[in-house]
């Protein structure tokens, strides 16, 4: 890629207007189409603030806090895991996962265009359409799961002004993050930015306040309960619980980096969209665990806070956790708005988002009510954060699964392939443009995505199936004492399956003139 400096804006870090296309409390004007170069903006650092802010909220914590009960997610009757065991977990895939997620960003700046519109390039126009539609479901769910959260910061709350912890209170109150979470779907990618950037630090402000006044009462010597494999295979699945927390925002990830100039560097995008999202993640999940160790038998990570915190700390931190997972929502909605696009569903982005967050809203009372996890079943509040935590560590363990072997395959064709070379203009011109290929499919980098994703499914350590009456567990994590390293074994063999089925086409393309050799590398057509 051709040399790049880091653009510097008169605002600074922290500033809030945009462009006029893209300003703070207005509708963003562009959909998924690339960003002219005069409405660019910003430089790589407020990545940083901006994946913070995506990430300083109550789930990090309570993310952090499941690394606890890893072996009871290996099947195991009992035992736990201590605090630094925990620790490691959360640290390992958290830079595992940053790395990965930091990478993806990069390519955002290059072309302009949100992150399922640039992986046309790599696996055609009609090829990019199952990623879509997986990152618009994975949206749509994550959306729900930040309605939930939300709604049980409301509880405990309410609760304090002498209000009933119950199943009902819950669901009144997740109807409300969820009004409000609708509300703010139409705003665009400045609002996002700056509500991001600003409640990241009063958040992790608020957490460090909580870490100063419960220090007393954190069990720091919390041990481990498990030991030989099933102590390793319990430290992989606490830190797979961290690694698809972040992992699951690289499907996302240039939706929020294509607004930079082009000319920004790619290893200053990564650089700082890596330790946007994976240092405030770690950091959380940590304080998350540390938290559960004052009464590590009980799961509901919010009420051990609230019984431990004093009311003058806990009423702001409570309503702090609720606005974060309505701005939490800015992201979810915003992304599954612009996957929509990338569907070729004809809306205006603004319009997608909100018919995505109201899908959203439809698909939380459908669980809540009409699925076999069914809350509206809970006699009792602990019950159903109970059935709720279960189904939250499925769909953890499970929506990551595809977006590791996908990324490597787009990874691989950004910086080692194509260097970054490819004409955004091509992305959006359907049939007509470079990056259709044959019929709509680029097939190596399909095939190498699919199999790699089918590799996965042996190595899932733990999944609920409605039609089981225990989880099931793939026969290679059963051979490796429950170990989950589904994620991983899909990302390497399909960065391995596409170098290996594009060489033949790396070679044919060296031909003698090197006028078309050149015009090819430009064009960036299919290795």
């Amino acid at each position: 890629m051709e040399p790049a400096m880091e653009p510097q804006e008169p605002g600074g870090l922290l500033q809030v207007r945009g462009v006029e296309a893209d300003d703070f409390l207005k509708v963003e004007r562009h959909g998924m189409e690339p960003i002219p170069e005069s409405d660019r903006h910003g430089s790589a650092r407020e990545l940083a603030l901006v994946w913070a802010g995506a990430m300083a909220n109550y789930l990090s914590l309570l993310t952090g806090a499941l690394a606890i009960g890893a072996p009871l997610v290996l099947g195991l009757s009992q035992g736990q895991l201590g605090l630094l065991d925990s620790a490691i977990a959360i640290i390992i895939g958290a830079v595992l996962a940053a790395a990965l997620h930091g990478l993806t960003s990069a390519t955002g700046a290059r072309t302009g265009t949100p992150q399922m519109v640039f992986a046309r390039a790599v696996f055609g126009h009609r090829g990019a359409y199952l990623g879509a539609l997986l990152t618009w479901l994975m949206a749509v769910g994550w959306f729900a799961v930040d309605c939930v959260i939300g709604g049980w910061a409301l509880v405990q709350l309410a609760s304090l002004a002498g209000l009933p912890r119950t199943p009902q209170m819950a669901l009144i109150a997740i109807t409300l993050v969820l009004i409000l979470s609708v509300i703010v779907a139409i705003y665009g990618h400045q609002t996002v930015h700056v509500f991001e950037k600003y409640g990241a630090i009063v958040f992790m402000a608020f957490c460090l306040l909580l870490f100063v006044v419960l220090f007393p009462r954190i069990n720091w010597g919390l041990p481990t309960t498990v030991r030989g494999p099933a102590r390793l295979a319990a430290i992989v699945t606490g830190g797979g619980f961290i690694y698809a927390l972040i992992a699951s925002w690289i499907p996302f990830a240039s939706d929020y980096s294509r607004y930079l100039p082009t000319r920004t560097r790619a290893g200053g995008i990564a650089w700082w969209a890596g330790l946007g999202i994976g240092l405030p993640t770690a950091l959380l999940g940590i304080l998350g665990v540390a938290l559960a160790t004052i009464n590590p038998a009980n799961p509901d990570l919010l009420s051990v806070i609230s019984g431990a915190a004093p009311r003058w700390l806990l009423v702001p931190f409570l309503l702090f956790v609720v606005l974060g997972e309505i701005w939490a929502n800015y992201f979810d909605v915003y992304t599954a708005g612009l996957v929509a696009l990338a569907m070729d569903i004809p809306l205006k982005r603004w319009w997608s988002a909100l018919l995505c967050g109201l899908v959203g809203a439809v698909g939380v009372f459908w669980i809540g009510l009409f699925s076999h996890f069914s809350f509206s079943e809970a006699q009792t509040y602990s019950e159903l954060v109970n059935r709720f935590l279960n189904v939250y560590i499925d769909f953890l363990l499970l929506t990551y699964l595809w977006v590791p072997a996908w990324a490597a395959v787009l990874l691989i064709d950004f910086f080692v392939l194509r260097r970054g070379r490819y004409v955004a203009a091509e992305l959006t011109r359907g049939p007509a443009g470079r990056y259709w290929y044959r019929g709509g499919l680029a097939w190596r980098a399909v095939l190498a995505w699919l199999i790699g994703f089918a590799v996965t499914i042996p190595f899932i350590g733990s999944a609920t199936l409605p039609w089981l009456s225990q989880p099931w567990q793939g026969p290679l994590a059963h051979l490796l004492g429950g170990m989950d390293l589904s994620g991983i074994v899909g990302a390497v063999v399909s960065a391995l399956l596409y170098l290996l089925l594009s060489l033949p086409a790396r070679r044919r393309q060296a031909a003698p003139d090197p006028q078309s050799a050149a015009s090819e590398s430009a064009a960036g057509s299919q290795p």
